[in-house]
């Protein structure tokens, strides 16, 4: 008899991102992944020779440019520093008021001059993966590293996002092009490809920042890429920059932005032409994607929360 979850009635799957997430993890093993996974980005990148730049905390609640490091980082970039990044926080204005709920989050963002589309990819699939491969089985339990393995192991798909819609299409949804993909239809991607990371690339352009390129061979569609990761949905999002300041003054002008507002940043590239691509990663959802956890809340850690799982820790070896 066959009993793989693909032929299991639907009610029998405990979530719609991924079948059968595990438990919720001890808040001091919460802790301890979270403190491995940012170590080992740091060193990820330190081997790769990439500079950290500081940069001040963010302004999440515009969920747009001013929630991203992309100054600071170009900046340096114009300087003639090849490879930076930066780790940050991200706070809604209300930050100072809010009683004891930690209601930021951190974004790691990378910025590497010279880099094509495909070499961006690897990037982002070779930090994923080693990251993953420095969780053990006495942090997460023997079950999330044999998952974790088999990501390892294997080439992560890489699609366009016209190929996407195909396969959702052909699965039963109704995608137009321009759509943005919401979590339903990154989960279903991901099950297509076997529970396994996809790298979705070349999204319209009214999807993208006004700084990402557009497509040399197809003018509707820039030269960027959304991992998708089981659980959580799109963890890491980036693109081949646009080098030309007038044409990022026009996608800021077709998207109803006045680029005054911008003029500090567009300045950078008045004289010369910084070809550059990068990515930013959300560390709360690689931490979901990790621990193999159906809710974002139950990777997350509030320092203040009293509402917070208590610490009493499981044996080593224990499969979660």
């Amino acid at each position: 008899m066959n009993t793989s979850p693909a032929n299991q009635p639907a009610t029998t799957l405990h979530s719609a991102r991924f079948q059968f997430p595990g438990r919720p993890l001890p808040l001091a093993r919460r802790l301890a992944v979270h403190n491995r996974v940012v170590k080992r980005i740091r060193s990820f990148m330190e081997e790769n020779l990439y500079n950290e730049i500081p940069v001040p905390a963010l302004d999440a609640a515009t969920r747009t440019w001013e929630a991203t490091g992309r100054h600071y980082l170009d900046s340096m970039i114009s300087k003639g520093f090849p490879a930076v990044w930066c780790e940050s926080e991200c706070l809604p204005q209300e930050f100072e008021s809010m009683n004891l709920r930690m209601a930021g989050f951190k974004r790691m963002e990378v910025e590497k001059s010279d880099l094509n589309l495909d070499e961006l990819c690897d990037l982002m699939e070779n930090l994923l993966k080693s990251v993953a491969s420095d969780l053990s089985a006495d942090l997460l339990g023997g079950r999330q590293v044999t998952r974790l393995n088999h990501m390892l192991t294997s080439p992560h798909p890489r699609i366009t996002y016209r190929r996407a819609l195909e396969i959702l299409n052909d699965r039963g949804r109704n995608l137009q092009f321009g759509q943005d993909l919401n979590w339903k239809a990154e989960s279903s991607l991901c099950r297509f490809f076997g529970n396994m990371p996809v790298l979705v690339t070349h999204f319209p352009a009214e999807l993208r920042f006004f700084t990402s390129r557009l497509n040399t061979e197809d003018k509707t569609v820039t030269d960027s890429v959304d991992y998708i990761l089981p659980y959580c949905g799109e963890a890491m999002d980036g693109a081949v920059r646009e080098t030309d300041p007038g044409k990022m003054r026009q996608s800021l002008g077709n998207v109803g932005r006045n680029e005054e507002g911008f003029e500090n940043y567009l300045n950078l590239f008045e004289d010369k032409a910084l070809a550059r691509a990068g990515f930013g990663l959300g560390l709360t959802p690689l931490l979901q994607y990790l621990m193999g956890v159906e809710k974002i809340s139950d990777a997350v850690i509030h320092p203040l929360d009293r509402a917070s799982t208590p610490t009493t820790e499981v044996s080593h070896g224990e499969a979660s």
